[in-house]
């Protein structure tokens, strides 16, 4: 991503901040919503996978190293290791 700028909505751009200073954490879907959109968890059904869904596609999609990781079961991870190994977990997405 070396050199390439970015376009994120707001709501992106503050999901990304906090993955970031998060990073190498696994995040829950409800640490999510209430740090980003200062709300409870079961207000919001699937507003993170559809966010996250769409920072993928502008942060990993086409780049060889994926960043942001699904946890099977608990949430998020941004980091740059690669999807094997136990913290993946199974069914994972890159």
């Amino acid at each position: 991503m070396r050199g390439w700028r970015i376009e994120l909505t707001s709501k992106e751009f503050c999901l990304l901040e906090y993955l970031m200073r998060n990073a190498g954490r696994r995040i829950t879907r409800a640490m999510i919503v209430e740090h980003v959109w200062n709300l409870s968890f079961d207000t919001c059904a699937n507003v993170v996978d559809v966010y996250v869904n769409y920072l993928r596609r502008k942060v990993d999609d086409g780049y060889g190293k994926h960043l942001i990781h699904t946890i099977r079961g608990v949430g998020y991870e941004l980091s740059a290791r690669s999807q094997t190994g136990p913290a993946a977990g199974a069914g994972a997405e890159p």
